[in-house]
C-alpha cells in the first residue's frame, strides 16, 4: 500500500486530480446499484474507442453497375473486418454486444430511478436530461443497426423510417434528414455521420450537463433514510482515489464480462442487401416491442402518437407525481404505470420474436393489453390500501385509541 500511496502522491502532485472540483460521495453509494449509470457511461467509452477502430474499414456504399451487377460494399467491408482484419470479428462482435450491454443497463438505470422517485425536486431537471439521453441512445442503436445493409437491417429500418415519416409537421423533414437523396449510399452516408458523429456529440453534451446536475444536487439518498424523517448528516469520502477506483474496477468487469461473451459467441453477418434472401422485418431486440405494436390491428398508423406521448409523459412525471414522498408505497398511480410499461416491454418483445410481423387483431390485443392494465392496477391499489390501513391502525395504537 506505501508503494501505491507513493505513486499516487506523485500523480496528484504533477496531475493536481484532487484540486479537481468534484464532491465527494456519501459512503452509501459504494453500492453497485448507485453506478448503474456509470456503467452506462463506460459502455460509451468503450463503443467509441472500438468504433473508431471499425471505421478504418467501413464503405458506406452501394450501387448496381451497368451490367446489373450489384455492389454492396457497406456489407462486404463489414464482411471483411470479420474476415480479414485481425481481431476483427471480436472487435465487431464486442461492439455490438457492448451496445446490447449499454442499452440493457440504460432500462435498468432508467426503471431503478423511476421506481425510487429520483426525479423529485431538486432531480426534475436532470431526470430530463437523462429521458432525452435514453432517446439518443436508442437512435445511436438504429442508426448502427443499418450500417452493415443486409437484407433484416434494410428492412426493419425502413419500417422504422416510415414511423418517422408520420410525425406531425415534420416527418417528411426527418425522412429527408435521414435517407438524403433516396439513393442506397446517400442513406448510408447520413445514418453513419449521425451514428459516429451527430449523435455521440449530442450525447456526450447532454452527459457533460447530467453529470453537472448530479455534482450540484448530488446522489438521492436511500429509502430506508427518508422513512425515519430525520435529518442525517453522511459522511463523504472524496471521488479520488477511492470512488474513482470502483469506478475503473467496475468499467473494466463490464469490458471483460462483454470481450468474453463475444470470443464464446462471435457474430456472423446476415444476407446483404441484394442477395435475394426473404427475411421478416425485424429490429434488434431493444425496438422489437415497438415494433410489434405496428402489428397490432388500427395502431399500425397511429404509433408515432403512442410513442410521442410515452416520451412526454416520461419528460412530464416529476411535475405530474405531486406526492412529497419518494416512497412507492405513497405513490401507487406512477408505481402501476411503471410496472404496466415494464410489462408491456417484455411481453411485446418477446411477441415480436414469437410472431414476427403477424397481424394481430383488434380482440386480441387489446383484451391482452386491457387486461394488463386493469389488473396490474388492481393489485397495486390493494397493496396501497392495506399500507395505508397499517399505517392508520399504527397511529392509532401509539396514541392509545
Amino acid at each position: 500500500m506505501k508503494v501505491i500511496d507513493k505513486i499516487w502522491d506523485w500523480l496528484d502532485s504533477r496531475a493536481h486530480i484532487s484540486d479537481i472540483p468534484l464532491k465527494g460521495m456519501p459512503d452509501f453509494s459504494l453500492n453497485i446499484s448507485y453506478w448503474i449509470g456509470a456503467l452506462v457511461a463506460a459502455a460509451f467509452v468503450y463503443l467509441g474507442l472500438t468504433g473508431m477502430l471499425l471505421l478504418m474499414n467501413y464503405t458506406p456504399y452501394f450501387y448496381t453497375s451497368s451490367t446489373g451487377v450489384i455492389n454492396n460494399l457497406a456489407w462486404s467491408s463489414t464482411n471483411y473486418t470479420i474476415t480479414k482484419v485481425s481481431f476483427g470479428d471480436l472487435l465487431l462482435t464486442s461492439h455490438q454486444y457492448m451496445a446490447y450491454a449499454m442499452i440493457f443497463l440504460m432500462f435498468i438505470h432508467f426503471f431503478r430511478n423511476y421506481f425510487l422517485g429520483d426525479y423529485k425536486k431538486p432531480r426534475e431537471l436532470t431526470w430530463i436530461i437523462g429521458i432525452l439521453m435514453g432517446l439518443v441512445v436508442m437512435l445511436m442503436g438504429f442508426t448502427g443497426y443499418f450500417l452493415p445493409y443486409s437484407e433484416i437491417s434494410k428492412d426493419a429500418t425502413d419500417v422504422g423510417v416510415g414511423m418517422a415519416g408520420s410525425i406531425p409537421y415534420i416527418g417528411n423533414i426527418v425522412v429527408t434528414i435521414l435517407t438524403g437523396n433516396g439513393t442506397a449510399s446517400s442513406e448510408l452516408s447520413r445514418f453513419l455521420a449521425l451514428h459516429v458523429v451527430i449523435l455521440p456529440a449530442t450525447l456526450i453534451f447532454l452527459l457533460a450537463i447530467h453529470f453537472y446536475l448530479f455534482e450540484k444536487n448530488e446522489v438521492a439518498p436511500p429509502l430506508s433514510h427518508e422513512r425515519t424523517n430525520k435529518k442525517i448528516q453522511y459522511k463523504k469520502t472524496p471521488w479520488f482515489p477511492l470512488f474513482f477506483v470502483y469506478s475503473l474496477a467496475t468499467a473494466l468487469l463490464l469490458y471483460g464480462a462483454v470481450l468474453i461473451w463475444s470470443a464464446l459467441d462471435p457474430l456472423s453477418l446476415p444476407p446483404a442487401v441484394g442477395s435475394g434472401a426473404y427475411v421478416v422485418p425485424m429490429p434488434e431486440w431493444y425496438l422489437a416491442a415497438f415494433y410489434k405494436i405496428v402489428d397490432f390491428q388500427y395502431i399500425s398508423t397511429n404509433i408515432v402518437y403512442l410513442l410521442m406521448l410515452l416520451v412526454l409523459y416520461l419528460i412530464l412525471v416529476p411535475f405530474l407525481d405531486r406526492s412529497p414522498s419518494r416512497d412507492p408505497r405513497d405513490r401507487p398511480i406512477f408505481v402501476a404505470i411503471g410496472i404496466i410499461f415494464l410489462q408491456y416491454l417484455i411481453l411485446f418483445t418477446s411477441w415480436a420474436y414469437i410472431q414476427p410481423g403477424v397481424l394481430i387483431p383488434l380482440a386480441e390485443w387489446a383484451l391482452i393489453s386491457f387486461g394488463i392494465a386493469i389488473y396490474t392496477g388492481v393489485i397495486t391499489y390493494s397493496y396501497y390500501y392495506m399500507y395505508k390501513n397499517k399505517g392508520k391502525v399504527k397511529n392509532k395504537a401509539s396514541r392509545g385509541v
